[in-house]
Order: structure tokens, then C-alpha cells, then sequence
């Protein structure tokens, strides 16, 4: 822990590096709820037995709740380490109210040194299932992390029998939350629309000048980077990574969202 307590210590803070050292611990977290918790709490039966809901709203409603209990394990094994590491230095806590960001990262006093939002993302889902619209105003550049977990269901077996299937981790990512709304807000300036304040606007159709309230595809995963930016080497190294954690998930998707 003495090299997150350096760094959190400079000034200014080093948000990237603090994004690296949390990466390798909920790679480390993940892989631990993926060994206990997901495949033994969160199993259910096979398809045919207990059939996932095939409802729009039932569909968002059970993957919500699979991203709340992931929360739950994710954040309840990395301050296990953290406790493991830096007894009662450091703590890793919920937000209690249903609020932007899931988590704080807080010292001994329980002031809050860091804030980390959390999105699940399920490898089945479409499109519009994940995203980080939390406006930029809103952004902490030095504090703020964001944490992206994909996951899919995996078969268990028992004697060689297809008895159920768990949530799976296959990937996880912690990047700085500032390099991300730069990107998603460059992005929305390249399709001719703005930001002021809280707010993001796309252009009206057929009107030059006019402007209307983004219809909700502000902060989408996967159209937070701007298609012309996919390919470029001037991308920041947290978004870099970002952009390679959505095609890890397009590898474990049925459908490939990037259309290549």
C-alpha cells in the first residue's frame, strides 16, 4: 500500500497511476468472486430449467440486479485486500445513497480520498444496456475512477452433465473517469452537438442553429468514442484501454457492436 499512499499523497495527483494499482487488484478481486461467490451464489439451473427473462424491462430489471450483487463481491474482496495489506488505514465503502459513485475509497478518518463508479457489463446484452452518462461538471479529474467488469454466463457441470451456468468475470478495468468524459465529450462536439453544463445537445434535424436534449445516447459504451477516433494513436492511454476492454467483451458477445 505504500505506493498508492505516495500517490495519493502528490500533488497533482497522478490519476492515471492510481487508475493502474486499483486494475491489478480487482483483476485480483474478480478472479476470487469468480472462484467463490459467483459459482456458488449466484448459480441458478440451465436454460431449459430456469429460463432467463426475454422481457425488455425484465431483461434490464435481472441485469441491474446481477450488477448490484457483482458490486457486492467486487468491492467486498478488494477491501479485503486492502485490509489485508493496510489494516484499518484505509477503507473501501459503499455510497449509502443511490447516487454517483457506487464506492469511496477512504482513509482512517473515513474522509473520502477517491470515488469509483462501477459498470457491469453482460456480454449478451445489447447496445444500449451500459452506459456513463454522469456529467462532466460532476467529474472530480483527480479523484474519480471508473471500474468496468464484463461478464457472461458460464456452464457448471456435475459429472460431466450441463447442470447450470454462473455470471463469469471475464474482464475487468479501472481507467481514470476524466479521460473517458473528454473522450465522450469530444465525440459529441465531432457530431455537431454541445455541452453546457449538465446537459448534452445534439443538433435539431434540418436546422442549422437549433438544438434538443441528446436522446440518451450521451455516455453509451459503446458510442463513447467517436468512429474516427477508433483507430487513431493519439488516444490517451486510459481510453486505449477502454476501447480494448469493449472488444474483449465483442469477443464474448454474440454480436459485434463495432460492425467489423
Amino acid at each position: 500500500m505504500d505506493d498508492l499512499t505516495e500517490l495519493l499523497s502528490e500533488s497533482p495527483r497522478d490519476i492515471r497511476a492510481i487508475a493502474r494499482w486499483f486494475d491489478r487488484v480487482v483483476d485480483s478481486a474478480a478472479k476470487e468472486v469468480n472462484r467463490v461467490f459467483a459459482v456458488r451464489r449466484l448459480a441458478k439451473g440451465t436454460r431449459d430449467a430456469e429460463p432467463l427473462p426475454t422481457d425488455t424491462r425484465q431483461l434490464s430489471s435481472y441485469r441491474t440486479r446481477i450488477g448490484t450483487m457483482l458490486e457486492y463481491a467486487i468491492s467486498t474482496e478488494v477491501d479485503k485486500i486492502i485490509w489485508a495489506e493496510a489494516g484499518d488505514d484505509y477503507y473501501f465503502t459503499f455510497a449509502v445513497a443511490h447516487e454517483y459513485p457506487d464506492f469511496y475509497f477512504r482513509d482512517d478518518a473515513l474522509a473520502r480520498l477517491l470515488r469509483i463508479e462501477m459498470k457491469a457489463v453482460d456480454a449478451e446484452s445489447d447496445e444500449q444496456a451500459a452506459r456513463f452518462g454522469v456529467p462532466t461538471v460532476h467529474i472530480e479529474p483527480e479523484n474519480d475512477l471508473l471500474l468496468f467488469v464484463g461478464w457472461e454466463w458460464t456452464p457448471i457441470h456435475a459429472d460431466g452433465v450441463e447442470v447450470g451456468e454462473y455470471p463469469h468475470i471475464f474482464a475487468t478495468l479501472v481507467v481514470s473517469a476524466d479521460d473517458l468524459v473528454k473522450e465522450r465529450d469530444t465525440r459529441q462536439l465531432l457530431l455537431g452537438g454541445k455541452i453546457e453544463g449538465d446537459k448534452a445537445y445534439v443538433k435539431k434535424r434540418g436546422k442549422k442553429d437549433e438544438f434538443s436534449l441528446d436522446p440518451d445516447n450521451y455516455g453509451k459504451l459503446w458510442r463513447l468514442i467517436h468512429g474516427s477516433r477508433l483507430e487513431r494513436d493519439d488516444l490517451s492511454p486510459g481510453v486505449q484501454r477502454f476501447l480494448n476492454f469493449l472488444r474483449t467483451v465483442d469477443e464474448h458477445s454474440p454480436r459485434n457492436r463495432f460492425g467489423s
